[in-house]
């Protein structure tokens, strides 16, 4: 399963001054929410609820293919929870996929 940002610059009609923050929940091989959309500038940040993962906006944990995100981005795996285990400001718009390449995590859904 992957996990999508979509990220929208709103051009003319829509004026996004203020930037938002976003909270995404990692733990038992999920992530929730699993696809949100995000403005450009705008910040997500992913929260430990148990166990031992990462944020892999690189490669493919599951076939070792690279992504092709408009940026690439990776975090260290954390086992605190409650921790921050990753915050990103987006600022390149586009489709966004990532996974945690801890273990399986990546083919048991997350």
């Amino acid at each position: 399963m992957k996990h999508l940002f979509t990220l929208l610059l709103f051009i003319g009609l829509t004026h996004h001054s203020i930037a938002d923050t976003h909270t995404v929940n990692a733990g038992g091989f999920y992530y929730n929410p699993a696809s949100i959309t995000i403005s450009i500038g705008d910040t997500v940040v992913w929260i430990n609820d148990g166990g031992t993962h990462d944020v892999n906006g690189a490669v493919d944990a599951q076939t070792g293919q690279p992504y092709n995100n408009p940026e690439s981005f990776n975090s260290s795996a954390t086992s605190i929870q409650g921790a921050t285990i990753y915050t990103h400001i987006f600022t390149i718009p586009g489709t966004y996929n990532y996974d945690c390449s801890v273990g399986n995590h990546a083919s048991q859904g997350m």
